[in-house]
């Protein structure tokens, strides 16, 4: 079943389920911290990527809600074929993987419009494993993106705690400008929603290029290839890595060779109306539609190196 097959089946379920109204609810908070569902209006992405003969496919949900412009132009570039044959260029284990670049080496990109686009930052749409957000340079926003590859649980109450405790042992040691980077992170950590502690630590991510980055979707299926992207070898070959001491230039080609976008239909008050009785109320002689339907199921800059030194 193709992509947007799949969509139009998802949409069937849900009516089938007879739990839709005309609003077409489905994440009510409408971010990547809260429980992740796909419902009538959602907007999909799916990512078709070759890894040497091996090819795999990576589902993303998209949030337009909290980032309009950031979807917007993701949307304008993979329906123009702008992706297809683009390279994923720079891997960092536990970090993320970064693609789009318009030289295949980090070098280049545009948005669709060929107009800047602001970073769109929301506290409510975190670097979980699995996030999809835009890399940034000297020159904004473009269309090179990065995937959070880090699915390390990470335990943001244990870090504030360890930190608090060694700014208080050594803060007569420390010099100002590096207690006031201890003290600023601190800061951080300790204004951290519990929800959002709770979903790192079982999910993991880079939780210190939160705020810093456009975060605009959140990988919903295919995290296995993802695992597979990661853990290919890489070596020198990335000028800003190599400054850092870091290998990220994948030493096999990874190819994306597509990304299609569907939305999931949505379902107007008379279609749920009429579905919900049909499924409530069947005939006698007209068996009851199924419960269920089967259907067949995606610091990152162009200039910087590691998530630490993000320009």
């Amino acid at each position: 079943m193709r992509f947007k097959s799949l969509c139009k089946a998802a949409a069937a379920v849900t009516l089938a389920a007879a739990m839709i109204t005309a609003s077409g609810c489905n994440n009510e908070k409408n971010d990547n911290t809260a429980e992740i569902t796909v419902g009538p209006g959602d907007t999909l992405a799916e990512m078709t990527i070759q890894i040497g003969e091996e090819t795999g496919k990576i589902r993303f949900k998209l949030f337009p809600e909290v980032a309009p412009k950031g979807v917007d132009n993701f949307v304008k570039l993979a329906q123009s074929g702008y992706y297809d044959g683009k390279t994923i260029h720079r891997v960092i284990k536990d970090f993320m993987i970064q693609g789009g670049s318009l030289r295949g080496n980090g070098t280049g990109g545009t948005t669709a419009d060929k107009t800047e686009i602001p970073r769109e930052t929301n506290n409510r749409m975190r670097a979980y494993y699995g996030a999809l957000g835009y890399a940034e340079g000297s020159d904004g926003i473009n269309s090179q993106f990065f995937i959070v590859n880090n699915k390390t649980p990470f335990d943001i109450a244990k870090t504030a705690a360890n930190i608090s405790s060694d700014l208080e042992e050594y803060k007569d040691r420390l010099k100002e400008e590096d207690k006031k980077t201890y003290t600023d992170y601190l800061s951080k950590l300790n204004s951290v929603p519990d929800d959002v502690k709770a979903k790192y630590l079982s999910s993991g991510g880079a939780f210190s290029i939160d705020g810093n980055y456009t975060i605009f979707g959140q990988a919903i299926e295919g995290l296995d290839f993802l695992d597979k992207i990661s853990a290919v070898e890489v070596s020198s070959g990335n000028s800003i890595d190599d400054e850092a001491g870091i290998a990220s230039k994948p030493a096999v080609s990874i190819i994306i060779k597509k990304i299609e976008i569907a939305t999931i239909p949505t379902i107007t008050e008379t279609e749920a109306t009429t579905t919900t009785r049909k499924h409530i109320r069947p005939s006698a002689t007209t068996p009851a539609p199924s419960d269920t339907t089967t259907a067949e199921t995606p610091a990152p800059d162009n200039t910087t190196a590691a998530e630490t030194t993000a320009q």
